[in-house]
C-alpha cells in the first residue's frame, strides 16, 4: 500500500508528495470522492510515506515502519472504520486481516454500521501519549460520514486543539456529508472516478477476468474499483439481465409497474445496488448514443448486445436519450443529499419514462 499501489489520481498524489518534501504536513485532509477509488489505499501510503525510516516518498516498503503500516501493527497509524457494534474488536481484526492481506480488498459493512463516540473518545485518550516511535501519528477515519453525530462533534474538538505532530485523513463520498465545521478544518483532497480501461486492466491481471467480461464489469462499475471487484463475484450477465429488465418495465411506461420497480429497489435501502442500477442504464444509453452516432461493437460496453442497442438506436430520437440520461444522472446527484429513496425513485422514474414531464426542479425532501 505505497503511493505506487494507487490506481492513477495523479493530482492527489503529487500534492501529498510535495506537502511530505515541503514539511507542510496538515493538521487534517479530507480525501473525498467516488467509492472505490483508492481514497483508503491513499491514506495508507501517505502514513507510510510519512513514517518511512529511509524517507523513501513512496515509503520504501522495506524499513521496519513500513512493513509495520502494512500489517497494520504501526502504533502510531491508526485505521477507524464503521463496526455493527456486535463483537466489534473481532469485526475489527477480521477487516485488518483481509486488508493487510489484499490491496485490492473491499470492506462491505452493514447499513446500520456507524463510528460512534465510545470510539473517538478512546481515540482522544490514546493521541494524548503522542507520538511513540515515528515521526508523525496518522488517524485515519475510512468512511467518516458514517460517524454519529456525537463522534462528529467528538472529533471536531480535536480538529479544533489538534495534537502535536499527529494528522487526520477522513475519506467521505463528498464534502458535503460531513459537518461544515470538520470541512473546514481540514485540507480537501479530491479523488475522481477511474477510467475504464484502468480497471479492466485490473480485472483480467489480478483476477482472471476474460476481456469481454473486464469491459462489461467495467461499464458497470461507474469507476469505481471496490464496485468492479464485488461485480466480478457475480454473474454479471444474469445480473445485467435483471437490472436491464427492470429498464424495459420502466420504459413500457405503465405508472403501476413503475412504481413497483420504483418500490422494489427502494425497499431493500441499499443505495448501493441503486446507484449500480442507474449506473447500468446509464451504461446501456450511452451504447445506444455511441451505435446512433456510427460506433460498433468494439467501441461499447455491451458489445454482446449490439442487435438490441441498433434496434433501439433505430426508434429513440437524440434528444430522447440525452433527456433520459439527465434524468439518470439527477438521481445520483440527488442521492448524494439523503433524500427520501422511495420518493426520488418514484419521481424519477416516472419521468425517465415520459409519464410525468420533466420540469427540471431538483427533489429536495430530505431522508
Amino acid at each position: 500500500m505505497s503511493f505506487r499501489d494507487v490506481v492513477n489520481q495523479q493530482q492527489a498524489k503529487s500534492f501529498l508528495k510535495s506537502s511530505i518534501a515541503a514539511g507542510r504536513v496538515a493538521n487534517g485532509y479530507l480525501f473525498h470522492g467516488p467509492r472505490g477509488v483508492g481514497k483508503s489505499t491513499m491514506a495508507l501510503a501517505f502514513a507510510k510515506s510519512l513514517n518511512c525510516e529511509r524517507e523513501d516518498p513512496d515509503g520504501c516498503g522495506s524499513c521496519t515502519s513500513c512493513k509495520k503500516v502494512a500489517r497494520f501493527v504501526h502504533p502510531d497509524v491508526t485505521l477507524i472504520f464503521p463496526t455493527s457494534g456486535k463483537k466489534e474488536d473481532e469485526e475489527i481484526a477480521a477487516v485488518l486481516t483481509e486488508r493487510s492481506g489484499d490491496r485490492f480488498y473491499v470492506h462491505a459493512f452493514p447499513h446500520s454500521a456507524s463510528i460512534k463516540i465510545g470510539t473517538i473518545q478512546a481515540l482522544r485518550m490514546d493521541l494524548a501519549s503522542g507520538v511513540r516511535e515515528g515521526r508523525w501519528r496518522i488517524v485515519i477515519l475510512a468512511y467518516a460520514e458514517k460517524m454519529t453525530p456525537e463522534a462528529s462533534n467528538c472529533l471536531l474538538r480535536m480538529l479544533e486543539e489538534p495534537p502535536a505532530r499527529v494528522t487526520f485523513v477522513l475519506t467521505a463520498p463528498s464534502r458535503r456529508v460531513l459537518l461544515p465545521t470538520i470541512v473546514s478544518r481540514c485540507q480537501a483532497v479530491r479523488f475522481v472516478a477511474l477510467a475504464a480501461k484502468e480497471i479492466e486492466k485490473i480485472l483480467v491481471e489480478e483476477r482472471d477476468a476474460s476481456p469481454e467480461e473486464a469491459r462489461v464489469v467495467a461499464g458497470l462499475s461507474g469507476g469505481s474499483l471496490s464496485t468492479a471487484l464485488d461485480l466480478k463475484e457475480q454473474d454479471v450477465v444474469e445480473y445485467r439481465k435483471e437490472n436491464l429488465d427492470r429498464l424495459k418495465r420502466i420504459n413500457a411506461g405503465k405508472p403501476a409497474e413503475i412504481l413497483n420497480v420504483a418500490e422494489g429497489l427502494a425497499a431493500a435501502r441499499d443505495r448501493e445496488q441503486v446507484r449500480r442500477f442507474v449506473r447500468l442504464a446509464l451504461l446501456w444509453f450511452r451504447d445506444v448514443l455511441l451505435v446512433k452516432y456510427g460506433a460498433g461493437a468494439d467501441d461499447v460496453a455491451n458489445r454482446d448486445m449490439m442487435n438490441e442497442l441498433t434496434q433501439q438506436a433505430g426508434v429513440v430520437e437524440l434528444a430522447e436519450l440525452r433527456r433520459r440520461v439527465n434524468v439518470l444522472e439527477d438521481i445520483i446527484s440527488s442521492m448524494e443529499r439523503h433524500v427520501d429513496l422511495s420518493l426520488l425513485l418514484s419521481s424519477s422514474f416516472l419521468k425517465l419514462s415520459g409519464v410525468v414531464e420533466d420540469v427540471g426542479q431538483p427533489l429536495d425532501t430530505v431522508r
